[in-house]
């Protein structure tokens, strides 16, 4: 039976992206499920009700739950809301996301209301104001709205259909900072999109001393043969870093019998290899400047776990799992610092190759990136094909992206509530 099970999940395709406020905090998070890379919208049906809770608990969010008033955002059919799905998950959290195009039948009608009053968000996927939208926009807490090929006076329109209702806009496919000027001008509530991953480069920032003295710290991780004695001189002199590590080195994601004291303890304890990955993500959390959304080092760290674990599975030569771990580690260095990638790199201790790829340029290691890219914004169709021209097997594929959402989502686990 656990077999089964666990064969379900592997078959599982699924991605989030946040959604956030006007401040850059995250209100949700959407989760994306397909039953098959070649899958073009979500088939939630009975068997999928463990799958939700599976989803919710394990890669919905950082740590064991989800924080306190951030939602979790679901598409649902026209036959599971019938079904009452979702009530599989917490009202509290949960939105259920149905489209526009969606049937207004009565029956529907009526479950949207008890769905409602029993505490879940309600959300109007793909508004526009088509005479069935103005139906189901009555029953709605959220309007989503695509944003990319609307213009000023089309949003207009689709804000004033929803004026005297109390209904939250969430622009969605905002791809770049025109697109969120426009949004947020018009009034729009919340966000979405890529623009928030890779937000508009400030070109007159530089990198300050400190963040200069934190990057060198990676050249000290990465020499071949490591010089312990200086490491721990090294981390020891960053008050910030060293408590960070030993206090994620004393909590339950490790399970050490004694209490960890020091750098050179936990590497005798815990191996070099181990640890040093652990650092890796450390040093870069800790370098997020702190107006940044957390979502940067975490899905920084799910990437870089993601093309490690996927590298390491189809025993890839042009692709060592270690660089690979560095590849995805880095590849959001540009939206945390503000800065032009090329300006980044140079601190750090990489190949050609590698700071190439990190800078757009394309070589061996780009597909892996694109992969990995295609699989955080759920383009299944676009995966599926690029999947099969990398030779690599779907389902394995996604079960290297389930267990580094389970990696990441343990280390940013608050220590401090786990203790």
């Amino acid at each position: 039976m656990a077999d089964k099970k666990q064969a379900l999940y592997d078959k599982i395709f699924f991605a989030r992206q946040p959604i956030l406020q006007v401040d850059n905090s995250v209100w949700g998070y959407e989760l994306l499920f397909r039953n098959s890379s070649s899958a073009t919208r979500a088939d939630i049906t009975d068997d999928y009700k463990a799958t939700l809770n599976v989803a919710a608990g394990s890669c919905s969010t950082p740590g064991k739950e989800v924080p306190p008033g951030v939602k979790l955002v679901i598409n649902f059919s026209h036959k599971s809301i019938l079904e009452k799905v979702p009530y599989a998950l917490p009202s509290k959290n949960t939105v259920v996301q149905i489209s526009e195009t969606i049937p207004p039948t009565p029956n529907l009608l009526a479950a949207l209301q008890e769905l409602s009053g029993d505490g879940y968000t309600i959300a109007l996927d793909d508004f526009e104001g088509r005479p069935q939208g103005e139906i189901l926009i009555d029953y709605a807490d959220a309007a989503i709205v695509d944003v990319l090929p609307a213009n000023t006076e089309s949003l207009k329109r689709t804000r004033q259909s929803c004026e005297g209702k109390k209904v939250k806009l969430i622009a969605k496919r905002v791809e770049d900072i025109k697109k969120y000027e426009i949004a947020r001008k018009v009034g729009f509530d919340l966000y979405q999109g890529y623009f928030f991953k890779k937000p508009e480069n400030i070109g007159s920032r530089k990198l300050n001393s400190g963040e200069i003295a934190r990057l060198k710290l990676y050249k000290l991780i990465e020499q071949e043969t490591p010089d312990f004695d200086e490491l721990a001189e090294a981390l020891q002199a960053d008050v910030s870093i060293s408590y960070r590590l030993l206090t994620l080195l004393n909590s339950p994601v490790f399970g050490f019998s004694q209490k960890i004291k020091s750098v050179k303890q936990a590497i005798v304890l815990a191996g070099w290899k181990l640890l040093k990955n652990w650092l890796r993500v450390v040093i870069l959390t800790d370098l997020t400047p702190a107006r940044k959304t957390s979502e940067l080092p975490l899905n920084s760290a799910q990437r870089a776990k993601f093309l490690e674990l996927t590298t390491r599975a189809f025993k890839a030569k042009a692709a060592p799992p270690e660089t690979m771990f560095l590849l995805g580690l880095f590849s959001l260095l540009e939206p945390m610092f503000d800065l032009p990638m090329a300006s980044v790199v140079k601190h750090l201790p990489l190949d050609q190759d590698l700071q190439s790829a990190l800078c757009g340029e394309r070589n061996h290691y780009s597909d892996w990136l694109d992969m990995a890219v295609l699989f955080e914004e759920a383009q299944w169709d676009m995966l599926d094909k690029h999947l099969n021209e990398m030779g690599l097997d779907p389902l394995l594929v996604s079960r290297c992206y389930y267990l580094s959402m389970r990696w990441a989502n343990a280390f940013f686990n608050n220590p401090a509530e786990s203790s």
